[in-house]
């Protein structure tokens, strides 16, 4: 045997012994492994939905809100831009203050008109040619619809529309994705499809599912927003439905008045947080809240509560209860600024609270430092999709980047600490671009799964063996060296898929029977042809050598044509059809290897090494 035979053998059983060892672990409870094979080959299949049974989710992203939140960040591009335009801004380089919009809608108001378009009304008329051709160019994904008089209509151009969808369709994915990478939930597919967001969570038990789903669905849309203490807004506020109250508080509204007295809007009781919230969004669509302003919701604690005349003699209860906050709605800091997030424990009280750090510079710290430094002694409220998770008094200038959100109240260690963790998975994960819906749950219980596996995983084997029963008594030594190379593809495919940490389907099982038969093909090729070159009256050798030379066009082209037939399925299928087409994959990628590379090795072990003269192909 020439030294080229030893070199190919080593790699054969180096790669053996590899697969075998890195298989190992996936099968530990009927061979077990020893530590040290699980310490390096830590990788194991995962099993899929419809094996191991599970959760299937299905969530629809609510685009419009996408486009809606899209528009908003426009609308007030055009607002900043305006400031600037009628020399209300006179430093271009320094962020727009409060102060400054305040003067700037003396002069112009940016309103925003169902979910795609703004109305910008000037007291002055001729102000209104400052909206150009030039200025628009400036304010992107906008064109102008209309123009009377003092008002001009910018709407969001279509052809955008249709890339925000898309854009917010995947965002919602990846995001949802890295929440479950946070988990920790290697095995969980997340797949779309339209506007749809398919998770598929394998073998997990029901609390679990619980955590899972609560994850999943937070927006997780942090922001931080002024308090506007000044206003008297809620006090305005008459004939109040029944199940709302009013409450008053002191508070501090700026470095110049330290101590103002302030009402808001309470409910009380089961479903007191949708009450309040529904009546809220009346009060917006009936009057409208002022310009640049909002009024949000936020859990009222008992030790904090200011009774309304009517209440005030009541005794406290742990009755749950919700309050308003009139709020500044444009947000200066959001959660996209926030570069990590941490829980953390308060020495002082012992109880947990979400450390926040903001990216470095005008992305984040900057802001948050310039933010509070102009609003020293004001109420700075924490908003967690769009419900108020406290409103501390900013009592000096924050620099550093850091803040905190503390959760809690009255509630027990382990509950805060749970819902912080939670927290921390979904700002580290990032935010959903839009809200998402649940349009689909299915419950698959794991004795399904295993009947499932049952019948599909005989079936393939009965498939299996019918094939190597074939070739063993049909192509005889040709045919135990192919059953060998069939044998040796099928752990390759295995080992692959643990070293991988892959997740083998129902489909995906089906994939490696078809692979076995394309595997098979490989070797009736080869036979085929060491068998015609042997009619010939060629020597066992050189019908070896011209046999396998003859075969790999043909091998190649049809093992080549079904590899991208693979890789088509895995690029553009749904789930199933991705677990079929990656084992096939892998299985045709192994199947030529063994079919020519390995095969070879052993049929040049006969002729070279034994120097059989009698070789018995059928």
């Amino acid at each position: 045997m020439d030294r080229g035979w030893y070199l190919r053998f080593g790699i054969f059983a180096t790669l053996l012994v590899v697969a075998s060892l890195a298989l190992w672990p996936s099968i530990d409870q009927w061979a077990p492994a020893p530590r040290w094979v699980k310490k390096y080959f830590a990788g194991r299949i995962a099993p899929g939905l419809d094996i191991r049974g599970g959760l299937r989710l299905a969530y629809e992203v609510e685009v419009d809100e996408a486009i809606r939140d899209m528009r908003d960040r426009r609308s007030d591009q055009v607002a900043d831009e305006l400031c600037h335009t009628l020399a209300v801004c006179t430093d271009d380089d320094e962020p727009v203050t409060r102060e400054q919009r305040e003067t700037l809608r003396q002069k112009v108001t940016v309103r925003n008109v169902g979910d795609q378009a703004m109305t910008i009304t000037f007291v002055n008329a001729a102000d209104a040619a400052k909206i150009n051709a030039a200025f628009i160019e400036k304010i992107s994904d906008v064109r102008e619809t209309s123009r009377e008089g003092r008002v001009v209509t910018l709407e969001m151009r279509a052809d955008r529309l249709e890339n925000i969808r898309d854009l917010s369709v995947e965002q919602a994915k990846q995001t949802v994705s890295n929440r479950i990478d946070e988990l920790g939930l290697r095995e969980t597919n997340v797949t779309s499809r339209d506007n749809e967001i398919i998770i598929e969570i394998p073998g997990a038990d029901a609390s679990a599912f619980d955590r899972i789903r609560n994850i999943i669905s937070q927006t997780a849309r942090l922001e931080f927003k002024i308090v506007d203490d000044d206003s008297q807004y809620v006090a305005g506020i008459t004939d109040l439905p029944e199940g709302i109250t009013r409450g008053s508080e002191q508070v501090s509204a700026g470095a110049s008045r330290p101590s103002v007295v302030v009402q808001y809007l309470i409910a009380e009781g089961a479903g007191s947080r949708e009450k309040l919230t529904a009546y809220v969004a009346t009060l917006e669509a009936a009057e409208g809240f002022p310009e640049g302003r909002t009024l949000a919701v936020g859990k009222l604690e008992r030790e904090d509560t200011r009774r309304s005349a009517k209440n005030r003699n009541r005794p406290a209860t742990a009755d749950e209860a919700w309050r308003t906050y009139f709020l500044y709605t444009r947000a200066d800091v959001s959660g996209e600024m926030i570069e990590d997030a941490f829980v953390t424990n308060d020495p002082q009280t012992n109880k947990p609270f979400v450390s926040l750090q903001f990216k470095r510079g005008n992305a984040g710290a900057d802001v948050f430092e310039r933010l509070t430094g102009q609003n020293v002694k004001r109420r700075f409220a924490i908003v967690l999709d769009d419900r108020v998770e406290s409103a501390p008094v900013i009592q000096t200038r924050i620099g550093g980047g850091r803040a905190q959100i503390t959760l809690g109240g009255m509630r027990d260690y382990n509950s805060v600490m749970a819902e912080a963790r939670d927290l921390v998975v979904v700002l580290k994960a990032g935010a959903l671009p839009a809200s998402i819906s649940k349009s689909n749950e299915q419950l698959i219980g794991p004795t399904l799964g295993r009947d499932a596996i049952t019948k599909a995983g005989w079936g393939a084997l009965a498939s299996i063996l019918l094939v190597a029963l074939f070739m063993g008594l049909y192509y005889q030594v040709g045919g135990v060296i192919a059953d060998l190379m069939v044998t040796a593809n099928v752990l390759f495919i295995f080992a692959t898929l643990a070293f991988f940490e892959g997740t083998l389907t129902l489909p995906g099982v089906a994939g490696i029977a078809l692979t076995v038969g394309m595997a098979v093909d490989a070797n009736v090729l080869i036979n085929e042809r060491i068998r015609e070159e042997l009619r010939n009256g060629k020597s066992p050798r050189a019908a070896v050598d011209q046999g396998f030379s003859r075969a790999f066009q043909a091998i190649f082209d049809g093992h080549f044509t079904t590899f991208l037939s693979g890789v088509v399925l895995f690029q553009y299928g749904t789930g199933p059809i991705k677990g079929f087409a990656l084992t096939l994959v892998i299985g045709i990628t192994f199947s030529v290897f063994t079919g020519v590379f390995c095969s070879r090795i052993a049929f040049d072990w006969l002729v070279r090494g034994l120097r059989v003269q009698n070789l018995r192909i059928g």
